[in-house]
Protein backbone atom coordinates (compact mmCIF):
# COMPACT_ATOMS: atom_id res chain seq x y z
CA UNK A 1 0.00 0.00 0.00
CA UNK A 2 0.98 3.25 -0.83
CA UNK A 3 0.83 6.77 1.15
CA UNK A 4 -1.48 6.59 4.21
CA UNK A 5 -5.18 7.34 4.17
CA UNK A 6 -5.35 7.54 8.01
CA UNK A 7 -3.72 9.28 10.68
CA UNK A 8 -1.24 7.79 12.32
CA UNK A 9 -0.38 10.17 15.17
CA UNK A 10 -1.97 7.90 18.19
CA UNK A 11 1.20 5.96 18.85
CA UNK A 12 -0.83 2.77 19.15
CA UNK A 13 -2.95 1.39 17.05
CA UNK A 14 -5.69 1.70 19.15
CA UNK A 15 -5.48 5.26 19.59
CA UNK A 16 -4.86 5.64 15.38
CA UNK A 17 -8.07 3.92 15.33
CA UNK A 18 -9.77 6.40 17.78
CA UNK A 19 -8.21 8.87 15.66
CA UNK A 20 -10.32 7.86 12.70
CA UNK A 21 -12.50 10.61 14.36
CA UNK A 22 -12.22 13.90 13.07
CA UNK A 23 -12.56 16.55 15.39
CA UNK A 24 -14.54 14.26 17.68
CA UNK A 25 -15.56 17.23 20.76
CA UNK A 26 -17.35 19.60 17.86
CA UNK A 27 -20.70 17.88 17.33
CA UNK A 28 -20.90 20.19 14.12
CA UNK A 29 -17.79 19.21 12.65
CA UNK A 30 -17.46 16.08 13.10
CA UNK A 31 -16.29 13.60 10.64
CA UNK A 32 -16.29 9.57 10.60
CA UNK A 33 -13.39 8.42 8.64
CA UNK A 34 -15.09 4.54 9.08
CA UNK A 35 -18.42 4.99 7.74
CA UNK A 36 -18.96 2.11 6.36
CA UNK A 37 -17.13 -2.03 6.37
CA UNK A 38 -15.38 -1.01 2.97
CA UNK A 39 -13.48 1.93 5.35
CA UNK A 40 -12.71 -0.57 8.14
CA UNK A 41 -10.53 -3.02 6.23
CA UNK A 42 -9.54 -0.35 4.26
CA UNK A 43 -7.86 1.22 8.00
CA UNK A 44 -7.21 -2.97 8.85
CA UNK A 45 -5.14 -3.05 5.84
CA UNK A 46 -3.30 -0.08 5.96
CA UNK A 47 -2.14 -0.73 9.87
CA UNK A 48 -1.84 -4.40 8.65
CA UNK A 49 -3.80 -5.87 11.32
CA UNK A 50 -5.66 -8.39 8.64
CA UNK A 51 -4.13 -10.82 6.25
CA UNK A 52 -6.70 -10.65 3.11
CA UNK A 53 -8.43 -7.21 2.93
CA UNK A 54 -10.06 -8.61 -0.72
CA UNK A 55 -11.11 -11.52 0.94
CA UNK A 56 -12.96 -9.66 3.25
CA UNK A 57 -14.56 -7.47 1.07
CA UNK A 58 -15.48 -10.66 -1.00
CA UNK A 59 -17.43 -11.29 2.35
CA UNK A 60 -18.79 -8.01 3.14
CA UNK A 61 -20.21 -7.99 -0.36
CA UNK A 62 -22.12 -11.57 -0.21
CA UNK A 63 -23.30 -10.90 3.71
CA UNK A 64 -24.04 -6.79 3.96
CA UNK A 65 -26.18 -7.81 7.02
CA UNK A 66 -23.27 -9.40 8.29
CA UNK A 67 -20.68 -6.24 6.91
CA UNK A 68 -23.24 -3.59 8.55
CA UNK A 69 -23.37 -5.94 11.95
CA UNK A 70 -19.48 -5.81 12.15
CA UNK A 71 -19.36 -2.26 11.40
CA UNK A 72 -21.80 -1.26 14.24
CA UNK A 73 -19.32 -3.91 16.69
CA UNK A 74 -16.17 -2.53 15.48
CA UNK A 75 -17.50 1.57 15.84
CA UNK A 76 -18.34 0.48 19.32
CA UNK A 77 -15.31 -1.22 20.12
CA UNK A 78 -13.60 2.28 19.17
CA UNK A 79 -15.60 4.30 21.10
CA UNK A 80 -15.52 2.23 24.06
CA UNK A 81 -11.46 2.62 23.56
CA UNK A 82 -11.99 6.10 23.66
CA UNK A 83 -14.54 6.47 26.97
CA UNK A 84 -12.62 3.53 28.82
CA UNK A 85 -9.32 5.79 28.51
CA UNK A 86 -10.56 9.55 28.50
CA UNK A 87 -13.28 8.69 30.36
CA UNK A 88 -13.16 5.70 32.82
CA UNK A 89 -16.18 4.55 31.87
CA UNK A 90 -16.58 0.60 33.29
CA UNK A 91 -18.83 -0.32 30.97
CA UNK A 92 -16.61 0.93 28.17
CA UNK A 93 -13.55 -1.49 29.80
CA UNK A 94 -15.94 -4.07 30.30
CA UNK A 95 -17.15 -4.12 26.32
CA UNK A 96 -12.94 -4.30 24.99
CA UNK A 97 -12.62 -7.23 27.88
CA UNK A 98 -16.38 -8.78 26.75
CA UNK A 99 -14.72 -8.30 23.05
CA UNK A 100 -10.95 -9.68 24.00
CA UNK A 101 -12.25 -12.59 25.03
CA UNK A 102 -14.65 -13.47 22.30
CA UNK A 103 -11.34 -12.24 20.07
CA UNK A 104 -9.27 -15.17 21.89
CA UNK A 105 -11.46 -18.06 21.04
CA UNK A 106 -12.07 -17.10 17.52
CA UNK A 107 -8.18 -16.27 16.64
CA UNK A 108 -5.64 -19.21 16.83
CA UNK A 109 -1.85 -18.22 18.03
CA UNK A 110 0.50 -19.23 15.39
CA UNK A 111 4.47 -18.95 15.34
CA UNK A 112 5.45 -16.18 13.71
CA UNK A 113 9.58 -16.13 13.61
CA UNK A 114 10.98 -16.08 16.81
CA UNK A 115 7.31 -15.60 19.04
CA UNK A 116 4.25 -16.11 19.13
CA UNK A 117 1.31 -13.92 17.46
CA UNK A 118 -2.37 -13.92 17.70
CA UNK A 119 -3.93 -14.38 14.09
CA UNK A 120 -7.92 -13.43 13.96
CA UNK A 121 -10.08 -15.39 11.92
CA UNK A 122 -10.39 -15.10 8.04
CA UNK A 123 -13.84 -13.69 7.90
CA UNK A 124 -15.86 -11.07 8.91
CA UNK A 125 -15.47 -10.97 12.56
CA UNK A 126 -11.52 -10.84 12.01
CA UNK A 127 -11.18 -7.03 11.82
CA UNK A 128 -13.68 -6.84 15.54
CA UNK A 129 -11.02 -9.48 16.50
CA UNK A 130 -7.85 -7.85 15.37
CA UNK A 131 -9.37 -4.48 17.13
CA UNK A 132 -10.39 -6.01 20.66
CA UNK A 133 -7.13 -7.69 20.57
CA UNK A 134 -5.15 -3.85 20.10
CA UNK A 135 -7.49 -2.63 22.37
CA UNK A 136 -6.80 -4.94 25.17
CA UNK A 137 -3.41 -3.98 24.17
CA UNK A 138 -3.45 -0.36 24.75
CA UNK A 139 -5.71 -0.84 28.04
CA UNK A 140 -2.93 -3.10 29.77
CA UNK A 141 -0.20 -1.06 28.42
CA UNK A 142 0.69 2.04 30.55
CA UNK A 143 -1.64 5.02 30.15
CA UNK A 144 0.43 7.61 31.61
CA UNK A 145 1.44 9.39 28.27
CA UNK A 146 -2.33 8.78 26.90
CA UNK A 147 -2.90 12.57 26.03
CA UNK A 148 -5.55 14.15 24.17
CA UNK A 149 -5.13 17.30 22.07
CA UNK A 150 -5.24 20.60 23.29
CA UNK A 151 -7.42 22.01 20.83
CA UNK A 152 -11.02 22.44 22.08
CA UNK A 153 -12.75 20.97 18.91
CA UNK A 154 -9.83 17.97 17.63
CA UNK A 155 -10.25 15.20 20.11
CA UNK A 156 -7.58 13.26 18.73
CA UNK A 157 -5.79 11.26 20.69
CA UNK A 158 -1.87 10.09 21.24
CA UNK A 159 0.74 8.73 23.63
CA UNK A 160 3.13 11.51 25.01
CA UNK A 161 6.23 10.10 24.15
CA UNK A 162 8.27 13.25 23.66
CA UNK A 163 11.41 13.57 26.17
CA UNK A 164 9.51 15.92 28.37
CA UNK A 165 6.01 14.51 28.19
CA UNK A 166 5.08 18.00 27.53
CA UNK A 167 3.38 17.66 24.00
CA UNK A 168 0.03 19.61 23.96
CA UNK A 169 -1.19 18.93 19.95
CA UNK A 170 -2.12 15.72 17.92
CA UNK A 171 0.20 17.47 15.12
CA UNK A 172 2.56 20.43 15.78
CA UNK A 173 1.90 21.67 12.41
CA UNK A 174 -1.53 21.17 12.28
CA UNK A 175 -3.74 21.84 15.50
CA UNK A 176 -0.08 22.98 17.15
CA UNK A 177 0.14 25.69 14.65
CA UNK A 178 -3.58 26.67 13.79
CA UNK A 179 -4.21 27.80 17.90
CA UNK A 180 -0.38 29.32 17.71
CA UNK A 181 -1.91 31.63 14.35
CA UNK A 182 -5.40 32.27 16.98
CA UNK A 183 -3.62 32.94 19.92
CA UNK A 184 -1.42 35.24 18.16
CA UNK A 185 -4.40 37.41 16.28
CA UNK A 186 -5.93 37.51 20.07
CA UNK A 187 -3.17 39.38 21.30
CA UNK A 188 -2.66 42.16 18.17
CA UNK A 189 -6.14 42.73 18.03
CA UNK A 190 -5.81 43.86 21.63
Amino acid sequence: MGATTFPRVGGHPAFDLVDTVHWRLDDTRAIDTLPDVEAVLDWCAEIDVIADPDALRALASAAPATATAEHAAITALREAVYEAVFEESPDAVALIAREHIDALSRSSLQRAGDRWRWHPPADLTGPRAAIALLAHDLLTSDLRAARQCGDDACGWVYLDTSPRHNRIWCTAAGCGNRNRVKRHHARSRV
